[in-house]
């Protein structure tokens, strides 16, 4: 594999939000340009500097991995939203807010 990383993503599995996410948070190892076309959301990834060391397999293992990350935490929050509005609710209602 050589630079630059290219990936092609589902965007039902990987939504934008989640690679722009992960685009931000490898800013200091690798520059990320992403390209939305219908259903896919395409990733270009080359070294954010020219003496950076990561090989591009390296670089697409961490690009994958940090988007399973984001993508999880993303699944986490939709699923655990109305709880937290309960748990928001009942802390202020012993706090003795009125809602």
């Amino acid at each position: 594999m050589t630079w630059p990383v290219t990936l092609k993503l589902d965007s039902a599995a990987y939504p934008l939000s989640v690679v722009q996410r992960t685009a931000y948070s490898l800013a200091d190892a690798v520059a990320i340009q992403v390209g939305i076309e219908a259903t896919q959301i395409s990733i270009t990834a080359r070294p954010a500097e020219a003496r950076l060391t990561l090989s591009p397999e390296q670089a697409r293992s961490l690009i994958l991995q940090h988007l399973n990350d984001f993508a999880l935490r993303d699944h986490i929050n939709h699923e655990t939203a109305g709880l937290r509005v309960v748990l928001a609710r009942a802390a202020l209602a012993g706090c003795g807010v009125s809602q």
